[in-house]
């Protein structure tokens, strides 16, 4: 493959790259989190508050709405509706009497009083949910860490996978942090779920790379580079597929946020896993050669 040969000649170049961009991400965060006070934006699920339910038989626009919820002076909502029901997420409790009233009176929709509910959350529960969120993540690090360690007893090794984590989690954060996507408990499990693509990822090509070691660099490589991007390339199809055709917001958050998720570590496995082997492979040389030359000199 012409474009794991370019990037073995050009290591140092892909890692300069990988870490530019490592920065970048972590400048949009610290920026985000100085401007606007948190680093991503947290669904009413997570930092608490009220969702109304609507019944969408009566086939209500969202414009609609947007113009009644103007009428009610409530600006600060999120909107979003599948073919069955229509959701609003706001701070505030949407008074519903009012809002039945409204829409029938302006649209002549005949909206019955069963067909509006308000779910509460609660944000005690939300911020339990971030905070074991971050506790996983750094357990998931130390425990790989670990594990990787014992099985190859190579710390080049473990330092890849962390690399890979820290990239994958920050790159993630960094983009919801501009899209200000709003993330609830689903969206976690996703961000949860790329630390296993990553450290998989990591354990096929670093046991070729340490295990084949008769083998040209280049060929240890193309054996596992076949089976990581086809495997994520498979679970990208299908989270797009879920998200651009299954209509319920909880399953689109899980697949978007998935799908950047295996797109940053796609990209990571290419700019920044396979180079840093490389790097440490190439430093091996060095040194074997070095003392080579000393003990032929001596």
């Amino acid at each position: 493959m012409k474009i794991l040969s370019f990037i073995e000649n050009n290591y140092k170049k892909f890692l300069i790259i990988s870490i530019s961009i490592f920065v970048i991400f972590v400048g949009i965060i610290l920026f985000n989190y100085f401007k606007y006070g948190y680093i991503i934006n947290k669904s009413i699920t997570i930092s608490g508050g009220y969702v109304t339910l609507i019944n969408n038989n009566y086939h209500i626009a969202n414009s609609e709405i947007k113009n009644v919820l103007n009428q009610m002076n409530i600006t600060d909502y999120v909107l979003y509706n599948t073919p069955n029901i229509i959701y609003i997420e706001s701070g505030k409790q949407i008074n519903e009497t009012l809002l039945i009233n409204l829409l029938n009176q302006d649209y002549n929709i005949k909206l019955l009083p069963t067909d509006i509910s308000i779910q509460q959350y609660s944000s005690l529960v939300g911020n339990l949910i971030f905070n074991q969120f971050l506790f996983f993540v750094i357990l998931a690090m130390i425990l790989a860490a670990f594990i990787i360690f014992i099985a190859f007893r190579a710390s080049k090794i473990t330092l890849n996978i962390i690399s890979t984590i820290l990239f994958d989690v920050v790159g993630l954060l960094a983009i919801l942090s501009i899209t200000k996507y709003p993330i609830g408990a689903n969206g976690f499990i996703g961000m949860l779920m790329i630390l296993g693509f990553a450290i998989d990822n990591n354990v096929v090509l670093s046991t070729n790379i340490v295990k084949e070691k008769d083998k040209p660099f280049i060929e240890r490589v193309r054996m596992s580079f076949r089976v990581g991007m086809l495997m994520e390339i498979i679970a990208l199809y299908t989270l797009l597929l879920l998200y651009f055709i299954v209509p319920e917001p909880s399953v689109d958050e899980f697949a978007f946020v998935l799908s950047i998720a295996i797109i940053l570590d796609l990209l990571y496995y290419l700019i920044g896993n396979i180079p840093l082997y490389k790097y440490f492979e190439a430093k091996k040389e060095q040194e074997n050669y070095t003392s080579t030359t000393i003990s032929a000199l001596q």
